[in-house]
C-alpha cells in the first residue's frame, strides 16, 4: 500500500520565526522532520509514498532528490493550499492508501499494524484517536465511537459541545468511502480530509477507530517544536 504525506502547507505558524527552510526540514535529533514521517512509513509496512508539496518547496524536493530514502517517493504538486482532503485526491487511485501527518512524529509502528489489520478485516476506512483534556477539543477533529466504530465526527466543535474527547490523530487508511465522501463536499474553505471520513460513517462498512497510546513530538507550532526539540534530547 502507498502512503501519502501532505506537506504543501504554508507553514504560516511559522512564518515569523524567519528560519529559511521550511517546516518539514526543521531537524528533530539528527534527521528531519520529513524524514522520521519516511522512516515511520518504511517501518509501518508501506511499500511506496507521495509527497504532496506546494509549487514553492523547492527545498523539500530537493531533499527528498538528494538524500537517500528509506522508500521509494514520488511527489505531487497542490498549486494551492486548498487542504488535506485535496491532497489526498489529487493522489487517489482508486485503491486504499494511507496518509501520515508529518507534524506529530512518532518513533514507532505498532498503530499501522492496527490500522491494516482493521481496514483489512472488511475493507473499512480506519484512523487513530487519541485521549485528550476535555477543555481541549475545540483544537481538533473529535471522534465519536461506539466500541471501535466511529459515530461521529466533527472539526473543531465550540468549545463545551464535544460529546467525546477522543482526538483524530494524523494516521488513516482511506478506502473509496472516504474519496468519494470528500468528492461531494464543497466546501467555502479549504477541503478537510475529516469531511470524507464523516461521509463514510454512513457507509456500509463505516469507519473503524485505532487508539493511539504512544509518545508523540509535536512539530506544529514553534512553542511545540521547541518543547519537541528538548524533550527529544534528554
Amino acid at each position: 500500500m502507498k502512503v501519502i504525506i501532505p506537506a504543501a502547507g504554508l507553514g504560516t505558524r511559522f512564518a515569523d520565526q524567519h528560519l529559511g527552510i521550511p517546516k518539514e526540514l526543521l531537524p528533530l535529533g539528527n534527521m528531519p522532520i520529513l524524514g522520521h514521517a519516511l522512516a515511520e512509513a518504511a517501518r509501518g509496512g508501506f511499500d511506496s509514498a507521495t509527497v504532496v508539496l506546494s509549487p514553492a518547496k523547492q527545498q523539500v524536493r530537493q531533499f527528498l532528490a538528494e538524500h537517500g530514502l528509506p522508500l521509494p517517493v514520488d511527489i505531487v504538486i497542490q498549486p494551492e493550499a486548498l487542504g488535506i482532503g485535496d491532497a489526498v485526491l489529487r493522489c487517489w487511485q482508486d485503491e486504499p492508501v494511507g496518509v501520515l501527518l508529518p507534524d506529530d512524529v512518532v518513533l514507532d509502528s505498532e498503530h499501522w499494524e492496527i490500522l491494516f489489520e482493521v481496514h483489512n478485516n472488511d475493507g473499512a476506512a480506519a484512523l487513530c484517536v487519541r485521549t485528550v483534556p476535555s477543555e481541549t477539543t475545540s483544537r481538533f477533529g473529535i471522534a465519536e465511537c461506539k466500541g471501535n466504530r466511529v459515530i461521529g465526527l466533527v472539526e473543531k466543535p465550540p468549545p463545551g459541545t464535544a460529546r467525546s474527547n477522543l482526538a483524530i490523530f494524523g494516521r488513516y487508511i482511506v478506502n473509496s468511502d472516504v474519496a468519494a465522501g470528500l468528492r461531494s463536499v464543497r466546501p467555502d474553505g479549504e477541503l478537510q480530509l475529516t469531511y470524507g471520513f464523516a461521509a463514510a460513517i454512513n457507509s456500509p462498512r463505516g469507519v473503524r477507530a485505532v487508539r493511539f497510546e504512544g509518545e508523540i513530538y509535536d512539530c506544529g507550532t514553534p512553542d511545540e517544536y521547541s518543547a519537541s526539540v528538548a524533550r527529544f534530547r534528554a
